[in-house]
């Protein structure tokens, strides 16, 4: 792999975890509890959040010190 701004080849790759929470919208919500009358608010206290577990590769040049993110 290559720099992208110097072209060294002197490159350090680490990978790392990202968790992120997926929620729905205040609309959705709202919505969905005059659907059920008052029933999705009761759900929404009982269930756990969503997340989601995103690997990111961030690249590094040992000779300039730019970083970026490797796509896949």
């Amino acid at each position: 792999m290559k720099c992208v701004k110097c072209g060294s080849e002197n490159v350090n790759c680490t990978t790392s975890a990202v968790v992120k929470s997926v929620r729905r919208s205040f609309l959705w919500n709202l919505f969905m509890i005059c659907i059920t009358g008052g029933l999705w608010l009761l759900w929404m206290l009982v269930r756990r959040r969503k997340e989601k577990v995103i690997m990111i590769t961030t690249a590094t040049c040992n000779d300039c010190g730019r970083s970026w993110e490797v796509k896949r």
